[in-house]
């Protein structure tokens, strides 16, 4: 079977987000009682979709894709809370029911500042991504339980796909540093037809340099396209052998800027899918990272106010 026009098969985890704001620090001591060691919030806790792979195919799912999502769903009431915001806006779910629902606890400081911790649930399966229909694009990130074999895997399955004719779209993320060697990194850069990180991502694997050097870098070792994520300073992406430019974003002072990546992610890709022009996705997707971050809420208090 050929590629189906407009599928955008997401490979990658799932993590309820829970928000605790204004905390500057844990005031209180630990101890075996109740009352002198509970620290009273002066705002409410709040829950959010977070994972790579969970929060671009909201968006992607939100903006009327056809999204099919490989992730680690667990089968507890936190999964059930994530499937019914996934499936809700109509993304195809491979993987659940597995083990217990991955879980990150977020402080924030008055100031944006966060500390966290972190259940990382189970592993995906990124073999199961070759299951299905053919997409149009694949996109793949690492997320905080990732190891060298991973990145075995990830190259075994995107060479699959792209044999078929499956577009490739792969974040790095801060993950995968430290924990496979550069060659290995390099060795799956050929089968990535866009690649998106960080100037901190790509310096782990290019070396150093602004952001043009660090593109350039990654563009001579096969990779298709770049885009250099820079957070309040905007984007900078360049095409093999095209277009380079900069993106300017407005700066929003003292948020939460949880899911912002993943949904720059998500919009990239649901440009390039739609066809629109490469700068132009990069400019829409920089947009949404911004009012994700202005919104609070990550995805959902974004997208549930209709803005895309």
């Amino acid at each position: 079977m050929g590629v189906v026009s407009g599928l955008v098969h997401v490979a990658g985890n799932a993590v309820l987000d829970v928000f605790l704001r204004g905390v500057e620090a844990v005031e209180v001591e630990a101890r075996d009682a109740w009352g002198a060691n509970v620290q009273l919030l002066q705002h409410p806790v709040a829950t959010a979709l977070g994972g790579c792979g969970a929060a671009p195919a909201y968006v992607l799912g939100r903006l009327g894709a056809r999204v099919v999502l490989n992730t680690n769903i667990g089968s507890d009431a936190w999964g059930q809370m994530l499937m019914g915001w996934l499936e809700g806006v109509g993304v195809e779910l491979l993987g659940t029911g597995v083990g217990a629902t991955a879980v990150h606890v977020i402080a924030l400081s008055p100031d944006g500042r966060r500390r966290s911790c972190y259940y990382t649930g189970a592993d995906v399966v990124w073999g199961r991504s070759l299951e299905g229909d053919t997409p149009e694009w694949l996109l793949l990130s690492g997320y905080g339980k990732v190891q060298a074999r991973d990145l075995g895997e990830i190259h075994r399955v995107c060479a699959a796909m792209r044999r078929r004719g499956t577009r490739v779209f792969f974040d790095p993320s801060p993950w995968f540093a430290g924990r496979v060697g550069r060659d290995a990194m390099h060795g799956l850069w050929p089968e990535v037809d866009c690649l998106a990180a960080t100037e901190e991502e790509l310096a782990s694997w290019v070396g150093s340099g602004d952001c043009e050097a660090l593109a350039e870098g990654a563009l001579a070792r096969g990779v298709g396209c770049v885009v250099v994520k820079r957070g309040a300073e905007g984007a900078f992406y360049a095409e093999r052998g095209g277009a380079r430019g900069w993106v300017a974003t407005e700066q929003v002072k003292g948020a939460n800027t949880v899911g912002a990546g993943d949904s720059f992610n998500g919009r990239l890709v649901y440009g390039v899918c739609a066809g629109e022009d490469f700068g132009r996705a990069v400019e829409a997707a920089t947009l949404l990272a911004t009012e994700v971050v202005r919104g609070g809420r990550g995805v959902l208090g974004l997208l549930d106010g209709g803005r895309c």
